[in-house]
């Protein structure tokens, strides 16, 4: 009985000494090589966050999470890939795959304004991506975004300024970008076709900020993505 006790006592023994073992090991690069899974290589990463192969591991974590959602139609797990791997290898065809999903469904929206302009991006410094020209223009909207920063501003009616000597007209709507506040009027810089980038003083009453605003992605009917000041669509 008492040889009994004693076989039982080391075999519990050994079998929780292996568990502990087991649950206290951290995962190695052969592990996760052999595992070959975005699931193993997320474990190498968060076991070894300055581990030799963390490089390779990220790379091929972004590969297989990437390929496993190639035949995936949702916004969902395209916006998923994009949270996991922000600066990833596939970041430029996920956004398209997603605004490909996004534009079966998408808002619609209607332009308020004529000749308005679509960035690049949700700033009004950004490169022109197009114009749309006639107001009532109905445009599909992609995304919203908010507006944080206090310099942006719009023209609320056509301004003559004084550029190098020259008196120049802004039409209404331009965007310019406010760099000193004067009390009753700023100073403000921005783009014209004469001269390029330009500065000059303008009244505050003729302005209107536009931080804290929304603006709207939308693509248009010949395929014309980009962003528009939130004041120039009316959602549909």
């Amino acid at each position: 009985m008492g040889v009994l006790f004693k076989r039982i006592t080391t075999a519990l023994v050994v079998v929780m000494g292996l568990s502990f073992s087991y649950g206290c090991s951290s995962s190695t690069w052969e592990d996760a090589q052999q595992a070959d899974s975005y699931e193993a290589y997320q474990r190498y990463i968060e076991d070894n966050p300055e581990g030799e192969h963390i490089e390779t591991a990220k790379s091929r974590s972004d590969n297989l999470y990437w390929s496993s959602i190639q035949s995936d139609t949702t916004a969902e797990s395209v916006e998923t890939y994009l949270n996991k791997f922000p600066e990833g290898r596939f970041k430029s065809q996920a956004q398209a795959k997603l605004n490909k999903i996004l534009s079966g469904h998408a808002a619609k929206g209607r332009v308020t304004g004529s000749n308005v302009i679509i960035r690049s991006d949700h700033t009004t410094e950004s490169p022109s991506a197009g114009v749309v020209s006639r107001e009532g223009t109905v445009v599909q909207i992609l995304e919203k975004y908010n507006s944080t920063n206090s310099n942006e501003a719009i023209l609320k009616r056509t301004t003559t300024v004084t550029i190098k000597g020259s008196q120049q007209k802004l039409s209404s709507g331009k965007a310019i970008s406010v760099l000193a506040d004067l009390k009753d009027s700023v100073r403000a810089s921005f783009n014209t076709s004469q001269f390029g980038k330009a500065e000059a003083t303008i009244n505050k009453d003729a302005i209107e900020a536009i931080g804290g605003e929304e603006w709207y992605k939308i693509q248009t009917r010949d395929n014309i993505t980009g962003w528009i000041y939130g004041k120039f669509i009316q959602e549909m």
